[in-house]
Order: structure tokens, then sequence, then C-alpha cells
């Protein structure tokens, strides 16, 4: 048996992440991700990097997405 590892793979508790302020590089958008991005590099939000890796979108981009869309709707049948 390895040290350090257990039923259902090694875990370990690093504390809490340190969060860097970033400008996604595909929508301009600012967010926070939980690394220092190297200088010059391009640097996705959350929302466009799962995007890019086709991935669905996360419960609370989601709700985001909903409510932002219910303005329009009651505009338009407003009309």
């Amino acid at each position: 048996m390895a040290y350090g590892f257990r039923r259902g793979g090694f875990r370990r508790d690093f504390g809490p992440r340190e969060m860097t302020k970033i400008t996604c590089a595909e929508c301009g958008k600012e967010d926070e991700v939980p690394f220092k991005p190297r200088e010059g590099s391009k640097v996705l939000c959350g929302e466009c990097f799962r995007k890019s890796k086709g991935l669905p979108p996360t419960k609370k981009e989601e709700s985001k997405e909903e409510t932002e869309e219910k303005p329009e709707e009651e505009t338009e049948e407003a009309e």
C-alpha cells in the first residue's frame, strides 16, 4: 500500500486559494481566477473557458442567463 493514498485518491487541504483579478481576453469581462497568470498570456473568464472546452455552463451561469433574458421577453410582450 502506498503512503498518502486512500481509497478514492489522495486528498490534502491547502487552505483557501488566493484569487487574482483578470480581464477576459475573449469577452472583456472582469473575473477572478485561482492562479497567477503569466505575463503576456491570454486568460479567459470561467464562462469563456468552459465554452472553449465544450463544457456546459455552471448552474450559477444558467440562472444568471435566465434573469438577463426575462426583461427582454417582458419588453417584447409589452410592445
